[in-house]
């Protein structure tokens, strides 16, 4: 079983270039553009979320704080 891992940044670049690394690393990668989304893809129970805090709308520290209860 491949451990996995989300990714969360509105930058499209920067989403791509970490999940084409992990990805070729051999991790599942799942990716969210936005806070909102986000908190719909951790309830896939990823091993590792990588995090950007500066995001309009829901910033990271927002997502974090809504997401800590049900993801283990």
């Amino acid at each position: 079983m491949k451990n996995r891992i989300l990714i969360v940044d509105d930058e499209n670049d920067i989403v791509n270039l970490l999940k084409d690394h992990f990805e070729y690393s051999g991790y599942e990668v799942l990716t969210a553009e936005s806070g909102e989304e986000a908190i719909k893809k951790s309830e896939q129970q990823p091993d590792v979320i990588l995090l950007d805090i500066n995001m309009s709308r829901l910033d990271g520290f927002q997502v974090c704080n809504r997401i800590r209860n049900f993801v283990s």
